[in-house]
């Protein structure tokens, strides 16, 4: 009796599945944590406007530079919102991840113990078979003395 291809097969598989699971994965994350640096930039970028905003207020100027500024802000704000709402899609594709990578581990794991198991039912037989073969031996040279 030999090993089963099959196992070691499907155990590769799921290996492969488990690893492009953890590379969604990082992917993820790593979209999470590019959308937060882009948000807290645009939070930045915001700040900066709205002190110079009131920095001009101090000054004359005229009323399209005051609606440029109120308009450009404002943008801003719609913008940081957007990246918000994105930053939201991004931890729920994350936490879509995280479940697939423990379904893949799952599996992983479930395919290495069958293999295990394959094997050690080989060896099992293995053992047996040479014990009937020792046991044999044993009888043939029993007789053959007798």
């Amino acid at each position: 009796m030999k090993p089963r291809n099959v196992w070691p097969l499907l155990a590769k598989k799921a290996k492969e599945k488990s690893d492009v699971a953890q590379a969604s994965l990082v992917k993820a994350r790593e979209k999470v944590q590019q959308l937060n640096a882009s948000r807290d930039r645009m939070q930045t970028l915001y700040q900066d406007y709205l002190e110079k905003s009131k920095e001009a207020e101090k000054k004359s100027h005229s009323m399209a530079q005051t609606m440029n500024f109120r308009a450009f802000m404002q943008q801003i704000q719609m913008l940081i919102q957007r990246v918000e709402m994105d930053i939201q899609t991004a931890q729920g594709q994350v936490e879509n991840c995280k479940l697939a990578l423990q379904e893949a581990e799952l599996k992983r794991v479930k395919m290495d113990s069958l293999v295990e198991q394959d094997l050690a039912a080989v060896r099992k037989f293995q053992r047996k078979r040479e014990q009937r073969e020792m046991d044999a031996a044993g009888i043939t040279l029993y007789n053959l003395k007798a």
